[in-house]
């Protein structure tokens, strides 16, 4: 288990800090989308915690987001 974790974070590091902040916001809104996804289907079975669910997975997708697009400004700004 250990190996397989050394080996997803060689593959999120990026060539400088910029990249690597790219690659665990694209991650991160991955696993909103997911929790999102979880909690609007769990909405059938249950109606208190789907909303935690949703809500959060909403909440990390929207800060990843944020911090994509700041990154993209941010390295675009540094290249010229």
């Amino acid at each position: 288990m250990k190996n397989a974790l050394g080996t997803w974070k060689g593959r999120i590091k990026g060539k400088d800090r910029a990249e690597t902040l790219e690659n665990y916001s694209i991650l991160f809104i991955i696993i909103g989308a997911l929790l999102l996804s979880f909690g609007i289907g769990l909405s059938v079975l249950t109606e208190k915690i789907s909303v935690v669910f949703s809500v959060f997975g909403a909440w990390i997708v929207f800060i990843s987001t944020v911090a994509l697009i700041f990154n993209w400004m941010m390295k675009e700004f540094r290249s010229e």
